[in-house]
């Protein structure tokens, strides 16, 4: 102990002889550019198969041979998607270098004579997996097993001065995630995810422990993502020192707008921290127009920075680790930098008695510049740590000798670093998302679409009406994708309450206490037992995360519309939504999440102050009051209500420690010293604009070129745009949120956000621009089409209630006063029983279809309709198809409850009806119609082009794809149908069994001959059995026009006295008939099992055979062939009646056998 405590005061000692101290953070990441899954694939899974989309090792393949049934081709070039040339990527010396030894080599190189030097990375999770695919697959140079091994040894073997990580992997989000931008929800899943990558064998498996430490995507932090952080424990958060600048009351440049690395000034909301020691400096972005303008030594020393919940005002805190911004950037351009920057502010950091904190933080793998160099990996301990003066700490060395003052809270402004140039470090992100708009060079196709004349004065204009843009899609698409995710969460959760919990100590490691969904499935699943709640894999919600979580890597939206970037998240939000829809809808009863609501968005960023940003075109705009907060929102259970909250501070000026703003209801927390409810004033509610996305949900006719791409991979959901526009407010500090609720009732509250209005008015003094309230110069209105008046939109019309079944002679009252009309009112109702009243009544006795047509103001109208069905009797389609294909046999793939369930593909084959004629009849969910295509019961398909086939009760026809309603005109003799009744269809030796063939028809004329197996001609006979076994009898029947038909039933004879031998010792029938419960089967003949079950014809009708009645030793089809796999898929089937089951345990084989 003695030893360690001189140890450690040498070390002390020697740390405060060094005025400034120094690390180093590298970044290595690639994303997973081509995240796919043919969901296809997963009904054919066996329990315990792995479930991954493409890692790019996959992707390599892919590209070069692509499956059959792939379809994301690259308009114009026909390549396959990705158009990425992965190759090209990681066989660059700046890749393998920072993934397979760099890092480590400086841990090692720096280590001596640096002991308290710590190398600290990310390795995404991402560029994790892909190594490890290339590694197995062999099909990239350089990359090989056993990669890993090198980081686990350095990591596990050299420790600091005071026994750190020389080499410490900190914490990163797993897909490459902005925090900020995807939510609370995500980024938690996404940190989980990493931890869980992390710990995979192939990196540092069961030696990985958690970090402190975390680096945010792009050098991107907020305040929101403090309680995700401290939810796994992190302590302290590396973040861009212009944004704690940016946040200093004295701030010199708001009269100067785009000085500051050319995005517009901060917003008075955000000056919030105080500092009277040092002063500005200005450093150049190396070789570029930008300019960063920090104080120091405030913005060179680690604060605390907090974020307060705004329902129970628990503080939340990390340590705030400013990076050098011009340096960093200088570094990874010219491959080393010293801390001179910070010198000349030694004495001020001194009297505060603190100590400057240079810190470097850039990517190690960019092939741009020197930053994926090893020279400049080594740079950081030959040059940066060997400056006079300078002292090399890793951050957990740097904080145990430098622990910050407990008062030490600043408020720190929203923002990334200042890499991204079109918008260097801007507090709005507009490098990754921009308001709906409009540039410039798209205005004349823009007037031309929507009948305008607009004149374009900027590059970029702002258009909540009209205006679209690719990256705001992507937050719209996001919000429906997780509201799904986060309901299918929900759901699961609250039906499995101890579902799973972390027990062991890597459990502990990768995730937080409590009840949650399993990280290891949600991170690397594999197929559960669907009839058994997915025991022993993953359920819905997890593979939901899973997809979503590879959706929103901010490279997606780093190089603009870039190829088929725009459509890399979709690929996630659909193949998410394929597990977690069905679940969802099947479950909706349970919804208890309220709707997904991104962040508040405001625009202008400064309200009647000077914006000069990328979503003014960068031209610098002196803005009016006028101002719009907007957002993207979507709930599965739909939206009934969505409000702003606004409220007004006393003062201009906010405080960092100050809780009161930040709550939504400071009155329930007076008691805390840090609440006084008068500092703001009450909230005050404004409805919010909708704009319906779904009709521009893939593209917009004035952008063509990115539409094109959007139609290759089609989004499935989305949210809807909700806006409202203020003027009321002037020289103000504002507070405000969203509200939103759904039709059940849940609620949402995003978090609070601050805005300070501005005087909107303008003068001029000292040759500069400046607000004044009374000044002489009007500001200018942003907002372009605010007025503009759409054509009239039609009414919707609603009834309810919805379509369902019910008694007959039932009295039903519908009412169709829920029907709205966007723009205006309903001024009429008109039902099909001549009814024109909002509501009426109605006796159904028959399955009745009852609809409405409304009628507007404007006289635009829109009809809307419910179909009753009596409760027992079935709903049919009948689809007769025309197969002018030459195909052999034809087959029905289709759904008949709205797409939530489908027959396994190719689906059931159709009845042949005449030459060329094939009928099939399917049993409808009363509210759904039939939706469907047709195959060779094999790889060629008839789907509409690829839009399917709808239909709904009645007989259908379908011909050279031309879809009509009635049977088809027979030119011909129709085949009449045999059906063979048996008075029983087991029997004991010496038994007889009447048959009969009298329920055998002919549609178009009679029958006039019968045919039976034991040669009687007449249309009934009786059949003795002397011997036991199982005998098939055949009948053929002719009609009047000469075609015949052949039906057989089988007869099972038993022997009470004689034993029969089989294979399996017991058997047991088990799927949707029976609510999978074990319905035992009789041995009726030598390894002839048998048991006579009633089938409803559900479309998601399925079985299998289990042994032991427990699923340990059962049987599936895989193929569809009829021949049993073990542990095989679901048998599916479409009949509907009572069956005979019956399956050979020496053949593996089984059949479906009418019983009449």
């Amino acid at each position: 102990m003695n030893k360690w405590l001189t140890v450690t005061a040498i070390a002390l000692a020697g740390s405060a002889q060094a005025d400034i101290a120094a690390t180093h953070i590298y970044h290595n990441h690639m994303p997973n550019f081509w995240p796919y899954y043919d969901v296809s694939q997963y009904d054919q899974l066996n329990t315990g198969d792995p479930i991954r989309y493409t890692y790019d090792g996959q992707v390599v393949n892919l590209k070069k041979n692509p499956p059959s049934n792939y379809t994301f081709y690259i308009p114009g070039s026909g390549l396959p998607m990705p158009h990425d040339d992965l190759t090209s990527y990681y066989t660059h010396h700046a890749k393998t270098g920072a993934y397979l030894s760099w890092p480590m080599d400086t841990a090692k190189a720096n280590h001596a004579a640096h002991p308290m030097s710590q190398t600290q990375v990310t390795m995404s999770a991402a560029v994790i997996n892909n190594v490890q695919s290339f590694a197995e697959l062999g099909n990239m140079d350089g990359y090989n097993p056993g990669w890993g091994n090198y980081w686990k040894q350095v990591r596990n073997s050299i420790k600091t001065s005071h026994n750190f990580n020389a080499l410490e992997t900190i914490h990163f989000t797993g897909h490459h995630s902005m925090g900020p931008l995807v939510g609370e929800d995500y980024f938690l899943k996404d940190l989980i995810y990493q931890n869980v990558t992390l710990a995979q064998d192939y990196f540092l498996g069961d030696s990985f422990t958690s970090s402190k430490g975390f680096f945010p995507t792009e050098l991107g932090f907020s305040e929101r993502i403090i309680p995700a952080l401290n939810k796994l424990g992190i302590e302290w958060s590396v973040l861009g020192n212009v944004h704690y600048s940016r946040a200093l009351r004295d701030y010199p440049y708001l009269n100067d707008p785009g000085v500051d690395t050319l995005v517009s000034p901060p917003n008075r909301a955000d000056m919030q921290n105080t500092s009277d020691k040092g002063s500005w400096k200005s450093l150049a972005m190396f070789n570029e127009q930008q300019v960063t303008h920090n104080k120091f030594p405030f913005a060179s020393i680690p604060h605390r920075v907090q974020y307060v919940d705004p329902e129970t005002a628990q503080v939340y805190q990390v340590a705030g680790i400013p990076v050098e911004q011009a340096s960093s950037w200088e570094e990874g351009y010219q491959g080393s930098v010293t801390a001179g920057v910070l010198k000349d502010y030694e004495s001020d950091a001194a009297a505060l008695g603190r100590k400057q904190y240079f810190v470097i933080a850039h990517d190690g793998d960019n092939s741009s510049g020197r930053a994926g160099d090893g020279g400049t990996w080594l740079s950081s301990g030959h040059v940066t740590y060997a400056d006079a003066d300078v002292v090399a700490m890793g951050v957990e060395e740097y904080l145990l000798a430098n622990p910050i003052p407990a008062d030490d809270v600043v408020h720190v402004q929203d923002g990334s670093w200042i890499d991204t140039r079109d918008s260097s470090a801007d507090p709005t992100w507009y490098h990754w998302h921009i308001p709906m708009g409009v540039w410039s060079g798209q205005m004349s196709d823009f007037n031309t679409a929507n009948g305008t004349n607009y004149t374009a004065s900027r590059q970029h204009m702002v258009s909540f009406e009209l205006g679209y843009h690719y990256l705001e899609r992507n937050f719209a698409l996001l919000q429906a994708a997780e509201n799904y995710a986060k309901t299918a969460e929900q759901i699961w959760l609250d039906d499995h309450p101890d579902y799973w919990h972390p027990t062991t100590d890597r459990d502990h490691q990768v995730t937080y206490d409590g009840n949650q969904l399993n990280p290891w499935m949600m991170s690397y699943p594999v197929k559960g037992d669907e009839n058994n709640h997915y025991a022993g894999g993953a359920n819905p919600a997890e593979l939901g995360w899973y997809f979503l979580m590879a959706s929103m890597d901010s490279g997606f939206g780093y190089y603009d519309e870039n190829v088929d970037d725009g459509v890399k998240p979709t690929l996630s939000f659909n193949q998410s939504l394929h597990f977690t829809m069905p679940y969802v809808k099947r479950n909706i009863s349970k919804d208890r999440t309220g709707p997904s609501v991104w962040w508040p968005q405001r625009y202008p960023y400064n309200p009647g102050s000077v914006n000069n940003s990328k979503a003014e075109g960068w031209a610098t705009v002196y803005t009016d009051t006028n101002f719009a907060v907007y957002t993207y929102a979507y709930d599965v259970s739909g939206i009934q209500n969505i409000t702003v909250k606004v409220r007004a501070h006393k003062d201009k000026w906010a405080s960092p420690t100050d809780k009161t703003y930040k709550l939504y209801n400071p009155a329930a927390h007076s008691s805390d010293p840090q609440v006084d409810p008068s500092r703001v004033g009450a909230w005050q509610s404004y409805a919010m604009k909708m704009r319906d996305l779904s009709k521009d949900i893939n593209g917009v006719s004035w952008q063509a070129s990115g539409t094109a791409t959007f139609k290759v991979v089609p989004a499935e959901k989305i949210g809807n745009l909700y806006y409202t526009y203020f003027n009321q407010y002037q020289d103000q500090l504002l507070d405000y949120y969203i509200e939103a609720t759904d039709s059940k009732g849940n609620v949402t509250r995003s978090d609070i956000q601050q805005v300070y209005v501005g005087a909107g008015r303008y003068s001029q003094q000292n040759n500069k621009t400046v607000e004044d309230v009374n000044g002489s110069m009007a500001g200018t209105n942003v907002f372009f089409t605010a007025d503009y008046v759409p054509v009239s939109e039609r009414p919707v019309a609603v009834i309810t209630p919805e379509s369902k079944s019910v008694e007959a002679g039932e009295v039903v009252t519908l009412s169709a006063e829920t029907s709205t009309d966007p723009d205006g009112n309903i001024v009429s109702y008109l039902w099909s029983t001549g009814e024109t009243t909002p509501t009426i009544t109605v006796t159904v006795n028959k399955l009745s279809t009852y609809s409405v047509t409304v009628t507007d103001d404007q006289g635009n109208t829109d009809m809307a309709s419910v179909t009753f069905s009596i409760t027992g009797q079935a709903i049919i389609s009948t689809v007769y198809y025309q197969n002018t294909n030459g195909w052999e046999k034809v087959c029905l793939h289709y759904s008949a409850d709205g797409g939530a369930t489908w027959t396994t593909p190719p689906g059931v084959e159709m009845t042949q009806v005449q030459d060329n004629w094939y009928s099939l009849s399917v049993e409808l969910q009363a509210e759904h119609d039939l939706e469907f295509d047709t195959s060779d019961c094999n790889s060629s398909w008839d789907n509409n082009g690829g839009s399917n086939y709808k239909t709904g009760q009645g007989e259908w026809q379908l011909s050279g794809g031309t879809l009509t309603s009635g049977k088809p005109d027979a030119p011909g003799n129709l085949k009449p149908v045999a059906v063979i009744t048996a008075s029983a269809s087991q029997v004991t030796v010496g038994d007889s069994v009447d048959l009969s063939a009298k329920s055998s028809t002919d549609s178009d004329g009679v029958i006039t001959s019968y045919a039976w197996s034991n040669g009687a001609t007449s249309e009934t006979t009786r059949m003795t059995y002397d011997t036991a076994g199982v005998f098939t009898v055949e009948l053929t029947v002719t009609d009047d026009g000469g075609k015949s038909a052949t039906a057989t039933k089988t007869i099972t004879v038993v022997d009470p006295d004689q034993p029969f031998t089989a294979n399996l010792k017991q058997l047991y029938f088990r799927g949707t008939p029976n609510d999978w419960q074990t319905t035992p089967m009789s041995l009726v003949a030598d390894n002839t099992w048998q048991a006579e079950i009633n089938f409803d014809g559900r479309s998601d009708q399925r079985f299998k055979f289990d042994v032991e009645g427990d699923w340990r030793d059962n049987y599936g089809d895989n193929g569809a062939d009829g021949t049993l796999d073990k542990s095989g898929s679901d048998i599916y089937t479409n009949v509907s009646g009572h069956y005979l089951v019956e399956m050979n345990d020496a053949e593996m084989s089984y059949q479906l056998t009418a019983v009449e």
